[in-house]
Parts: C-alpha cells; sequence; structure tokens
C-alpha cells in the first residue's frame, strides 16, 4: 500500500512539472533574413558582380520553401543587410578588394585564388574596386530584408 501510494504521488508531482514547463511561450517574429550570395570576379580590365542589387523592393528572393505562394516574410528594414561575398581573384597581384559606401571596408586577396567574407551593409550604394584591376563595379542594397520565417532548414 505504501509502495502504491509513493508511485502515484511521484506520477502526480512529475504531471505538475510538466504542465509548468510548457506554460511558457517563445515568440519567434521577427526571424532573421536570409543571407544573400553575391558573387565578385576580379580581373585586369574589370570587376564584375552578380547579382548587382540586393533587397530591392519588388525583387524576388530564392524561394527555399515548400510554400511557393506563400506570403514573402519581411524583417526588419532598419537591421544591416548581411550579405556573404564570394570573390575570384583571376588577377597575379596580391591586393586589396576595397568597398566603399555607407560601409567601407577592405578585405586582402591571395593572387589567383579564391575569398569569401561577409559583411552587415546598410541601405546604399557601394562601390567595389581594387587595385589589381582598372575596373570598378556598384552593389546596391536595397530596404527589403526578407526573413527566413517562411523557410525550412534556416535559422
Amino acid at each position: 500500500m505504501r509502495g502504491t501510494l509513493f508511485c502515484v504521488s511521484a506520477v502526480l508531482v512529475s504531471a505538475l512539472v510538466l504542465a509548468g514547463c510548457s506554460a511558457e511561450s517563445h515568440k519567434n517574429d521577427p526571424r532573421p533574413p536570409v543571407v544573400p550570395v553575391v558573387s565578385v570576379s576580379v580581373t585586369a580590365e574589370a570587376i564584375e558582380v552578380a547579382p548587382r542589387g540586393i533587397g530591392l523592393p519588388g525583387q524576388l528572393p530564392v524561394n527555399l520553401n515548400q510554400n511557393w505562394n506563400a506570403p514573402v516574410n519581411q524583417a526588419d528594414p532598419e537591421d544591416p543587410a548581411v550579405v556573404d561575398f564570394r570573390i575570384s581573384n583571376i588577377t597575379r597581384l596580391e591586393a586589396p578588394l576595397v568597398l566603399e559606401g555607407p560601409v567601407d571596408k577592405v578585405y586582402p586577396m591571395a593572387p589567383s585564388s579564391p575569398a569569401s567574407f561577409t559583411a552587415g551593409l546598410r541601405t546604399g550604394i557601394y562601390r567595389l574596386s581594387s587595385p589589381a584591376s582598372s575596373g570598378t563595379a556598384l552593389l546596391l542594397i536595397g530596404p527589403s530584408r526578407i526573413s527566413s520565417a517562411g523557410d525550412v532548414l534556416t535559422p
């Protein structure tokens, strides 16, 4: 009898503890924006950037979710746009890639090799240049920040 009473009490206490754990709510809105990737190719004659614009109003994002007809969720437009740069330095010179605009950055590039970096960029027009190239390229960062709220396997 005493063992049965102990087991019943233990089950009731466990149920109350577990019920108390689920009472807390967790707000997930807004989710972080999807990080776009910008490809940069540096040659002696030119610097090529693709895509030339990120976060432009009306620009369709890469749709990562299965809900292709769902509305596009927007993140906070005041947050800097986190952009992943993938660089291909085709020159034989070791020279930096210079990013000029609302945020100025300088990134080293090894000769004839790839490089990458991530930058938080505010809305504006950025110019990419390098002493290894005679050309420059423009990159436009718009105010639209696509949230990852509807995407599968993203933060």
